[in-house]
């Protein structure tokens, strides 16, 4: 899909999507838990989807409404489950060690992409815990059990696998311990997923770097309605900083979420000579990237993990923004956007099949019309996101 974006001035309200990393971690703890349970305020994008997925694969019933999902008091008998993960890299590193509970041969799927992103940490805690990894071309198979113990891992790869660890681990005999090795990057997804946790009445001690988990619990479902998105809000109030007016509704003030802080990242951005920190909240690398070509340029540290997501975003942006005269330097953990003369797209923008690199070069249209290729992209984590800048005054054209 083409999508052309006329030049934008966006005013009036919008409700920020209900968020994907909360929405994971929902269903995945009602999952594991053995009583019915509601998840309201859901919204349906394909990363959720394929956890939804996975959940039946897991062998619990569930029911699916327009916004909202009952996991019900019911399971189905699977004996050797695949699970489809699609492009959900969440999906896969969450639940690989919680299957090894309840299964001793499990199969993943996903795209290329994602199976191409890899599993390096837990391929390493599994070689010492005596579970076989067999990687095939469009699969990932494991045999054996996971068992409690000491599980040390390295915090600067992705929080994902450390939020796998913590939901599988208390289901197992025995107590045990993650160890983290500092950095701990993305720690804000880590104190959500532990947020969860304690929501479902799992205990559970975190001593600096360290989780203390005890073994044998049980997970207690309640109803829980998600809290609104802040790494696709950002997007939205990116808008205000230049031609748009947008109420952006629907977001806790209280969360946990690292994303929120593009509030104070947008505000720093209006300076020169600024430099960014965004190894706790890499996702919002390719907004603040345009965002900095539009004011005046700036230096962003931590971008090591921008290299491992949907595409190489780093990369992607410098690529795109070439074509409109912005210069970029990629550095092995530092990304240099220098202050330039704008030009008006001469070529069509390209998507790198990245949901994240098609909403912020959408920016560029506060200044010039704007069309991307692939724009479909956006369904893994905002399909509705040019609906509701058409519900703004965004004028969108479909090709």
């Amino acid at each position: 899909m083409k999508v052309s974006i006329k030049k934008a001035s966006p005013k009036g309200t919008l409700y920020a999507p209900p968020s994907k990393s909360y929405t994971h971690r929902y269903l995945i703890a009602s999952m594991l838990s053995n009583n019915e349970s509601v998840i309201s305020n859901v919204y349906f994008s394909e990363d959720v989807l394929a956890t939804l997925s996975c959940v039946a694969s897991f062998g619990r019933v569930y029911k699916k409404d327009s916004n909202s999902i009952t996991i019900l008091n019911e399971n189905n008998i699977v004996k050797e489950p695949i699970f489809n993960c699609n492009e959900s890299g969440s999906t896969l590193r969450f639940l690989i060690p919680i299957s090894l509970t309840k299964y001793d041969h499990v199969t993943f799927k996903g795209t290329k992409k994602l199976l191409s992103r890899g599993i390096e940490v837990y391929e390493k805690l599994f070689n010492d815990k005596g579970i076989k990894v067999i990687k095939n071309k469009d699969s990932l198979v494991f045999k054996g059990v996971l068992k409690s113990g000491i599980y040390e891992l390295d915090g600067s790869i992705s929080s994902q696998y450390i939020t796998g660890l913590l939901f599988a681990l208390p289901l197992l005999d025995g107590d045990s311990i993650i160890k983290i090795i500092p950095p701990l990057n993305s720690k804000d997804y880590v104190l959500i997923t532990l947020d969860i946790l304690s929501k479902y009445g799992i205990e559970y001690k975190v001593d600096g770097l360290n989780i203390h988990i005890k073994g044998n619990q049980k997970y207690i479902a309640n109803n829980f309605s998600v809290e609104g998105d802040y790494s696709n809000a950002a997007f939205l109030e990116a808008f205000n900083y230049f031609t748009g007016n947008i109420n952006v509704k629907n977001l806790n003030v209280n969360s946990l979420q690292g994303d929120k802080i593009y509030q104070d990242y947008f505000k720093k951005l209006n300076k020169d000579n600024v430099t960014l920190d965004i190894s706790n909240c890499i996702d919002l690398g390719p907004i603040l990237m345009v965002f900095a070509s539009l004011k005046h340029g700036a230096t962003f540290t931590g971008t090591k993990r921008l290299r491992i997501k949907e595409s190489d975003r780093a990369n992607a942006i410098k690529e795109e923004l070439a074509k409109v005269n912005v210069k970029v330097d990629v550095n092995d953990d530092n990304v240099i956007v220098h202050k330039c003369d704008i030009c008006r797209q001469k070529e069509v923008f390209e998507s790198h099949n990245d949901h994240r690199i098609v909403m912020a070069l959408s920016l560029l249209s506060t200044l010039f019309d704007v069309t991307i290729n692939n724009a479909q992209a956006i369904n893994k984590s905002y399909p509705t996101y040019f609906d509701d800048l058409s519900k703004v005054g965004v004028e969108i054209e479909y090709e």
